[in-house]
């Protein structure tokens, strides 16, 4: 076990799947988890459940990512981890039939949206000297999965973002 004491964590998709389960053994660790997810009945009964906080937060929105993580440190202080979890797999068809609409959606989810995130809670880490950024990716983006080019484009992109950002 880890002692989490005295830290704090945000969780894109903390609602459900992988964020739900990392939102509670950190919570199980001494952590004081802050929940960011785009449904809010999901996301305030994960928190009911976790005894955590919650911010609805659609992460392709760039202002709105801005703004919760104000509201984040107004509330909690700080933001020692950014786990972000949040993403979309989108629809499987072969790359000549993908549907153009459902490849920039599942890029606006899962890129730009954990870039948003990634911009914004880096730079009060910077502010403090401290933090801890986790992007979940996938095999996926290093291997590629027939009849998901989006997602495995968008979980290589999810890769080299975190190399560059712990390049910096």
């Amino acid at each position: 076990m880890t002692n989490f004491d005295g830290q704090t964590a945000v969780i894109t998709g903390g609602a459900q799947g992988i964020g739900y389960a990392t939102a509670k053994r950190l919570i199980d660790d001494g952590c004081e988890v802050m929940i960011w997810d785009i449904d809010e009945k999901l996301g305030l009964n994960a928190a009911r459940e976790l005894n955590c906080h919650f911010l609805k937060v659609d992460q392709t929105d760039n202002k709105a990512v801005e703004e919760a993580t104000e509201k984040t440190i107004n509330k909690i202080d700080k933001i020692d981890i950014l786990v972000c979890s949040a993403g979309i797999a989108g629809p499987t068809f072969s790359t000549w039939d993908y549907p153009v609409d459902e490849w920039s959606r599942v890029f606006n989810v899962n890129v730009n949206g954990v870039f948003y995130c990634n911009k914004y809670v880096v730079k009060k880490m910077r502010d403090r000297g401290y933090g801890r950024i986790i992007n979940i990716a996938s095999i996926a983006g290093k291997e590629g999965n027939p009849n998901a080019p989006a997602y495995s484009a968008s979980k290589a992109a999810v890769i080299g973002l975190t190399k560059s950002l712990g390049k910096e």
